[in-house]
């Protein structure tokens, strides 16, 4: 029996040619997927009114208690209220529209939510100048867990311009970063070679064909260079306005305002990069082996997402629902009662469908003190990992729930500590139970990934560094950006990739933000940080150690939470102990050979 283009799975999933076999494998392995319940958080659209309503509201008390001086601990906790509403309404309106993204009405909401957001910035810019003032009254036992809040207010306050220009320069940017951002988003999204979009061609470079993937990796750069003149202006738009912006505001380089928010210094920076210099030579090994894996005397760059193995393993959501709860239960008794409940009490959207956006998250509902994941299960190992990760974003959300946003909002070089740690846990579950053919697989995967994080990340550090000196100077051809793009690759490559690729600087997002600038190293110290925490995972005690540090990530800066695990980040033996863990895997790699 044969299908055409028919819809199962609900309305969601259309299968062009399947046989009976395969379809039979489809309904066991697809069917009563979850959809999350967020009736607890609105239960209809007039609760959700309600709540920007009172955000509103919230704001405009805050503003008045500010001009009343009202005691600190009275002005903190008044800002926390209307954070916790602002960021539930934002919450719920992002939510909703990725489980539907062309719904009018969950359009309408997000505007709505956004709009709040942006009315409600004013009033943190009141609060923020206020606060400072007083800060001859931050040294007080009442205040005492606030103090790192209070100190990083104080350093926004040095570095604003006056109200009136801050109100100015936000308005300019939607007609000047922002717009190029956008531009660049547009450009990439909507531009096609031969029929096929950036998005559509980028997902080659994974497949098992390497003529497909050679092909495609071709098209992409002739589709970039097409367009390299506009992402070129978008990208020295963006790194321009953030020089004059930084400079005027007083910060000494863009990057020195990238390590305060990321709650690191200089030093500590310095130690995750001269640990990742060194490891350089080992992953390039693994490159080599993984070229030979694949037949190959040198990858080129299309290689370097090629599958390795077969892993033919495909797991129903039941059996990932008791893979990721065990695996969690070995560690920590109470982190597997958590996971549990998030996926019995319905806490998880995995069910993909049409109008679904794609990717996975995890989002915190700070008024319902809850989670939810959402994700697109398919079966594969990579979905269960995905959950796996999504969870140990809600678990570290979980730990801080009864914390104020004052004290539980944590930087990027620390948010990804416990999703990690999470998938982690159930790698190694899963590497326990996997056949030679599928362990092959999924340890390959594996430390790709982390080749991504260390060597890539290295790469684009280098990279924008670069193009802020240059850009001091003036605007940079798309060209130049190309050369500088590739030295910085050979930098962090070397002679075990033969061609490159040119043309990162115009795929990768992160260089467009005017927001936060060298959006890269984080991911490397988050991944590190988890790892090397992961070392430690068996030890007798150790779950409450890591509940303790995730407790803190939103009230400490990241070296004092590293030393409550008794870590010194400052020190490059400690992210040495993380590049252990993937050499440990990486090695293991040439016993196929």
């Amino acid at each position: 029996m044969f299908i055409s283009s028919t819809l199962i799975a609900g309305d969601c999933t259309a299968l062009s040619v399947v046989d009976e076999d395969a379809l039979m494998l489809y309904h066991r392995y697809m069917n009563n997927l979850p959809r999350w319940d967020l009736e607890n958080i609105y239960p209809d659209s007039e609760r959700f009114h309600s709540d920007i309503k009172k955000a509103d509201q919230a704001g405009k008390v805050l503003v008045k208690l500010c001009k009343q001086k009202a005691p600190l601990r009275e002005l903190i906790d008044a800002k926390d209220k209307a954070d916790s509403l602002v960021i539930n309404i934002t919450s719920y309106a992002e939510a909703i529209l990725s489980t539907d993204t062309s719904n009018p009405s969950y359009m309408k909401a997000m505007s709505e939510a956004e709009a709040a957001a942006v009315r409600f910035q004013k009033a943190e810019d009141f609060f923020t100048r206020a606060v400072a003032a007083r800060k001859d009254e931050f040294e007080c036992e009442e205040l005492s867990d606030y103090q790192l809040y209070l100190k990083e207010i104080l350093t926004e306050s040095e570095h604003l311009m006056s109200s009136e220009e801050e109100a100015l320069a936000y308005e300019l940017s939607l007609s000047g970063s922002s717009a190029w951002e956008k531009l660049m988003s547009s450009i990439t999204a909507s531009s096609e070679f031969e029929g096929k979009t950036l998005t559509e061609l980028r997902l080659l470079a994974s497949d098992k064909d390497r003529s497909i993937r050679k092909k495609a990796y071709e098209s992409e750069i002739r589709l970039l260079k097409e367009h390299g003149i506009a992402l070129a202006s978008s990208l020295n738009g963006v790194k321009g306005s953030v020089i004059t912006l930084e400079k005027r505001r007083g910060w000494k380089t863009p990057l020195s305002r990238s390590l305060f928010e990321s709650r690191i210094t200089e030093e500590i920076l310095d130690s995750l990069l001269e640990a990742m210099r060194a490891s350089l030579p080992s992953f390039q090994e693994y490159f080599r082996t993984k070229a030979k894996l694949l037949g190959l005397k040198k990858l080129d760059w299309y290689d370097l997402f090629a599958p390795v193995g077969r892993c033919e393993k495909t797991y129903s959501f039941e059996e990932a629902k008791d893979i990721i709860v065990s695996s969690y239960s070995n560690f920590s008794s109470e982190a597997g009662v958590f996971v549990r409940h998030a996926f019995e009490h319905g806490w998880i959207d995995a069910e993909p469908r049409k109008g679904k956006a794609g990717g996975a998250y995890d989002i915190f509902f700070p008024e319902a003190r809850e989670s939810r994941v959402f994700c697109n299960f398919d079966g594969s190992y990579d979905s269960v990992a995905t959950i796996a990760h999504e969870l140990g974003h809600a678990y570290h959300d979980s730990v801080v729930k009864d914390l104020p946003p004052s004290l539980s909002t944590y930087p990027m070089t620390l948010a990804e500590t416990a999703s990690i740690f999470g998938e982690m846990l159930v790698f190694d579950h899963i590497l326990e139970n996997s056949s030679e053919e599928d362990a092959l697989a999924v340890i390959e995967a594996f430390v790709q990934s982390a080749s991504q994080v260390i060597v890539d990340i290295y790469s684009r550090f280098l990279f924008e560094r670069e193009v802020f000196e240059k850009r001091k100077k003036g605007e940079i051809a798309p060209e130049k950006l190309s050369s500088m793009m590739l030295s910085a690759q050979r930098k962090a490559y070397g002679d075990a990739l033969g061609l490159k690729h040119p043309y990162m600087w115009a795929v990768k997002s992160h260089y467009y933000s005017a927001d936060f600038s060298f959006y890269n190293y984080p991911y490397a110290f988050g991944e590190l940080f988890a790892l090397s925490l992961y070392s430690r995972h068996k030890e007798a005690g150790f779950s409450d150690i890591y509940k303790d540090v995730l407790l803190h990530t939103g009230m400490e800066d990241a070296a004092l939470c590293a030393l409550r695990a008794g870590a010194d980040i400052t020190n490059k033996e400690f992210w040495e102990k993380g590049l252990a863990q993937i050499f440990s895997y990486s090695e293991r790699l040439s016993s196929w050979l």
